[in-house]
């Protein structure tokens, strides 16, 4: 397992090319609910609410609660992913550096040398907690497809004469009751999900501090030594 998401992370500048690539999907997608929204409201209140189902001004309505209801945990995605490359690019220097730390120190004598530190557990982490990030943004991602279903089969009826004399129990408020309940859920998640990437980036960055604060040491030690040993 650590093998693999070692060679996925020497793959960061492929996986920040999809995350900007989704983002940009959203964006496009984005202009279409701004579309929408234009489309629907150039007509008067009275006209938007009393047009029936399969016309344009429903079709419109549709659109534009559609797009609000997935476009953003795509966008979150798209960041998620952005940001887990950043973090894959930080696991790579922290693992150039330990290399090279090691090639450094075998070259010193045996006496000085003070071995490669086990590796710590917060380098085992950090590739854990971004792929927990990515794992809640895609579990959001496909229940917002998921939901869409639910917001367009909704919207896809008049206001005026099917949404708003819709009766207690009925198919559409059962259908309005899911969409209001699994919004709060899906923003919860993209959050989520961007706060584990983050912290899988603050502990990456902890990791290659804590490198090069071992290596100064071990350099300090080694010109110390050196020097002791040629004033003897």
């Amino acid at each position: 397992m650590e093998k693999m998401i070692n060679k996925m992370m020497k793959h960061y500048k492929m996986f920040a090319g999809m995350g900007l690539l989704i983002v940009l999907i959203a964006f496009a997608f984005s202009l279409q609910g701004s579309s929408a929204q234009a489309a629907f409201f150039a007509a008067d209140k009275a006209t938007r609410e009393a047009a029936g189902a399969g016309s344009a001004l429903v079709a419109a309505n549709v659109v534009r609660n559609s797009i609000p209801t997935w476009v953003p945990s795509l966008k979150f995605m798209g960041l998620g992913v952005m940001l887990g490359a950043i973090t894959m690019a930080l696991g790579v220097i922290a693992t150039t550096l330990r290399s090279l730390g090691t090639d450094v120190m075998s070259k010193w004598p045996a006496a000085m040398n003070p071995g490669t530190p086990e590796k710590p557990r917060s380098a085992k982490m950090f590739p854990m907690i971004m792929m927990m990030g990515w794992m809640a943004l895609l579990i959001g991602l496909i229940w917002a497809f998921a939901l869409n279903g639910t917001v367009s089969s909704y919207w896809a009826h008049s206001i005026a004469n099917e949404l708003n004399p819709a009766a207690a129990g009925s198919a559409l408020l059962q259908q309005l009751g899911v969409i209001q309940a699994s919004l709060p859920w899906l923003a919860a998640l993209r959050f989520l999900g961007m706060g584990l990437v983050l912290t899988a980036i603050t502990v990456a960055l902890t990791v290659i501090i804590r490198t090069l604060q071992y290596q100064n040491k071990s350099l300090s030690n080694f010109v110390q030594a050196s020097s002791s040993a040629s004033g003897d």
